[in-house]
């Protein structure tokens, strides 16, 4: 039901061939690890007369033998490289973002077993999630949380359409339980209340629209 579409990367400039120019570079900055991604093919594509001359590319798309210069390169077999000792600690860095800010994580731990390297902008297959990060469940794709609460009042942190609602009107909840699943842009966001308390208000259902600031739930403190 979902492209598997990992990030959208966007430049501008004065006109085309300096827009292309920035592309290319950035898309040479972009770092994506732990699958293969289509990077190499973007890259490519920026690079040939027919974008610079502003055609569709569909010659090259039907090329299959242009194509298959950009396939990745096939993985290692298991077990056709020679194993690490168990004792080898190898060091990763890895950019996290916590509230808003980046900050560079250096980690240094066991080595990865398979010795898989990056392929095609990924990195070794099974290489530990960011630094503060557990990894997402299928339907984690982003939480709400704390962030859209003010007050007694979660609002919706963003505009889309209601796919579940996982609590009911005078219901307890605890802090960062799930409240809702909105769905916007072929993306699932999971809404965590933003504190313990009673849900007071539930002005919203399933299938229903929201904007962003719209009130999603009402929790009231509990009593002490």
């Amino acid at each position: 039901m979902y492209d598997p579409m990992v990030a959208k990367l966007i430049v501008w400039d004065v006109d085309r061939e300096q827009a292309t120019a920035r592309m290319l570079r950035a898309l040479g900055e972009f770092e994506i690890e732990g699958l293969q991604t289509l990077l190499p093919f973007h890259t490519a594509i920026l690079q040939t007369r027919q974008w610079a001359d502003g055609e569709t590319c569909r010659d090259l798309i039907e090329d299959r033998a242009w194509l298959k210069r950009l396939a990745a390169p096939k993985r290692s077999e298991p077990g056709s490289a020679e194993p690490e000792s168990r004792d080898a600690k190898v060091e990763q860095s890895y950019t996290v973002e916590v509230s808003g800010k980046r900050f560079e994580v250096t980690v240094i731990g066991p080595a990865l077993a398979g010795g898989v390297g990056p392929v095609n902008g990924g990195g070794p297959a099974g290489a530990p999630a960011p630094v503060g990060r557990k990894p997402l469940r299928r339907r984690e794709r982003a939480a709400g949380g704390g962030a859209g609460g003010s007050g007694d009042t979660l609002v919706s942190p963003i505009q889309g359409t209601v796919l579940k609602v996982a609590v009911q009107a005078g219901a307890a909840v605890e802090e960062g339980a799930l409240v809702c699943v909105i769905e916007a842009m072929k993306m699932e966001n999971e809404i965590t209340a933003h504190k313990s308390g009673k849900v007071a208000e539930l002005p919203i259902a399933v299938g229903a629209s929201v904007g962003s600031g719209d009130t999603l739930a009402v929790i009231s403190s509990p009593v002490q």
